[in-house]
């Protein structure tokens, strides 16, 4: 890998502006999130200490995410990392930072991954060693096959980690970070208006993820243990 031995750049100081725009965005989402977020979410937010003041400082963030998960924060000019960066950024336990926040114009929904989606929606879960775990395998799976044949497993992703629901308890609870940054997604993924589907990975194969419209159908894992055995499950499929 070679994500470690690149020159690191400092983490953004942002306006008070975007604070603002933090703020509100995380104020107006706050008590969906209370109703439908998993245990390891909610966990993770304490652990990181996560809050609606102000946007976090990441560089304090991943002196705490070292020496707990043996993650680093990594910050990012580039809105929209390519898929071979995010894997081996992931491959060598380091999350990649987009340092941009979105609109106002766009706080129900943006296509492009911004520090609200990153901090609030993606590192809760980072604050959990296994899942922090599963994560580097994942980028260290998806790097063991050639890019023609990681559609599939770039589509699990995106309706696990990124648009995810999982049972939790018997309860619908999610997983997936672009629900958790979006007031807009998480509701319709628990009014009805969404199409509910079981978790399989052979529907992976034929299917693919749009960022640039809401979803028309998410996929509910039975336990965080089956989010985790899939993808020894995918990687044997495509040996």
């Amino acid at each position: 890998m070679v994500m470690n031995s690149r020159i690191r750049r400092p983490f953004v100081a942002f306006s008070e502006e975007a604070h603002d725009t933090w703020r509100l965005m995380y104020k107006r989402q706050w008590d969906q999130v209370q109703r439908y977020a998993h245990s390891l979410y909610l966990e993770g937010i304490d652990k990181l200490g996560i809050t609606a003041d102000r946007i976090p400082d990441f560089a304090a963030m991943s002196a705490v995410l070292k020496p707990m998960v043996n993650w680093e924060l990594v910050s990012t000019d580039i809105q929209y990392s390519s898929d071979q960066d995010w894997f081996v950024a992931m491959a060598d336990r380091e999350f990649l930072i987009t340092e941009y926040i979105r609109d106002r114009d766009d706080m129900d929904y943006t296509p492009l991954p911004d520090i609200f989606h990153d901090a609030f929606g993606h590192l809760p879960f980072m604050a959990d060693r296994t899942f922090a775990d599963y994560c580097q395998r994942f980028g260290q799976t998806a790097l063991a096959h050639p890019e023609a044949h990681r559609h599939s497993i770039k589509t699990m992703w995106w309706y696990t980690v990124e648009f995810g629901l999982i049972k939790e308890r018997g309860e619908l609870k999610t997983l997936g970070a672009g629900l958790y940054s979006s007031k807009a997604e998480m509701a319709r993924a628990f009014d009805g208006s969404v199409k509910l589907l079981p978790f399989d990975i052979e529907a992976f194969e034929t299917i693919a993820a749009s960022p640039h419209h809401y979803h028309e159908q998410f996929f509910v894992l039975e336990s965080m243990d089956q989010l985790y055995e899939a993808l020894d499950k995918w990687d044997r499929a495509h040996a």
